[in-house]
């Protein structure tokens, strides 16, 4: 049994029926509202082509994790903590957990059409192979599917939650490469400010043995994404 594998499962368990919980309370639909007014009520909207939704979901996301789970005693349960020190701009991830001497970068992510983007390559380099490299770590990605519409029950329209998944960058083999975008923040080009992506056909055909799973291969196959720029 890998013992570095049953935590991840565990903790991948977890944050997925915590965030289904706090969907259910919603009816898997969340107004989006200020100061009385729908925001998304005309469909001529300038909400609904923005980025803006993804950001509003992630902080609802992480603010409702860190609410949900701020009792638990990271024994029988986890508990989800917010970055405090960093804006999530500089960080690969936007929450946290400290689960049995490992360390779980949780990256939240929604998904209206095909969002595979995990980070820019060279953040999550800093993050996972340069940042405390003597602590052993995990990747997961925390996913939610929705979609804009009318709601069933209030007739009002709503984002419409269409489904949540997680997975660990562990989980997956990197040896024949990686597939990233070309995105770029500075004035100077830099390729390894790409962001990594893995779409669900790369991770079904790149899964690794369970006996495989381990920090120190993924700590590899990042630094090897980040020097092959």
């Amino acid at each position: 049994m890998n013992a570095y594998y049953e935590k991840i499962k565990f903790v991948k368990s977890k944050v997925l029926s915590y965030l289904n919980e706090i969907f259910k309370v919603y009816g898997n639909e969340l107004l989006l509202r200020l100061e009385e007014y729908n925001l998304l009520q005309n469909k001529n909207n300038c909400i609904e082509s923005s980025t803006a939704t993804g950001f509003i979901m992630e902080e609802f996301v992480v603010s409702k994790l860190e609410t949900y789970s701020q009792s638990h005693n990271n024994i029988d349960d986890i508990r989800i903590e917010r970055i405090e020190s960093h804006g999530t701009q500089t960080l690969s991830y936007d929450c946290c957990v400290n689960y049995q001497n490992v360390f779980f970068m949780i990256n939240i992510k929604v998904d209206k059409g095909n969002n595979n983007a995990v980070s820019a390559i060279n953040i999550l380099h800093n993050d996972y192979v340069l940042t405390n490299p003597n602590q052993e770590k995990s990747f997961l990605v925390l996913k939610t599917k929705y979609t804009f519409g009318t709601s069933d029950k209030t007739k009002e329209r709503k984002i419409l939650v269409k489904g949540i998944s997680v997975y660990s960058l562990e989980e997956i083999d990197f040896s024949i490469g990686h597939k990233q975008d070309h995105r770029n923040w500075s004035e100077k080009f830099n390729p390894a400010s790409g962001r990594l992506q893995v779409t669900p056909k790369f991770m079904q055909l790149n899964r690794l043995k369970e006996d495989d799973i381990s920090y120190n291969k993924t700590k590899q196959f990042i630094e090897k994404m980040y020097n092959t720029q």
